[in-house]
């Protein structure tokens, strides 16, 4: 049976993360760990209040390179586990990459 006054599957532990959690997820956590305001992040990363609200919404598809890199350097974190969060980072990298040559994808 559900209990009502359970709001999530988290517990006790705010700083415990979802297997599913988002890379605006992992923003967001990050910040409310450090009691960081949205304008606070954005003047150490130099964007907007606005970047940073859509960063932690998921509504960016693909975050400038170098705001991106500022991003893990002030919440002191790797670029890889923003991305891909704890259980993919490595485990991505060290996958072979297949290369198909142009010709062989005319043919096919």
């Amino acid at each position: 049976m559900l209990e009502l006054n359970i709001k999530d599957a988290l517990g006790p532990f705010p700083y415990a993360s979802s297997a599913m959690e988002t890379m605006g997820q992992r923003i967001k956590r990050l910040r409310e760990a450090r009691n960081w305001t949205q304008g606070f992040l954005a003047d150490q990363v130099g964007v907007t209040v606005s970047a940073v609200s859509q960063w932690e919404l998921d509504q960016t598809e693909n975050v400038k390179l170098v705001p991106f890199l500022r991003l893990a350097k002030v919440l002191e974190t790797d670029p890889h586990y923003l991305v891909f969060g704890q259980s993919r980072g490595a485990a991505e990298l060290s996958k072979p990459v297949q290369v198909i040559s142009a010709k062989k994808r005319l043919k096919d």
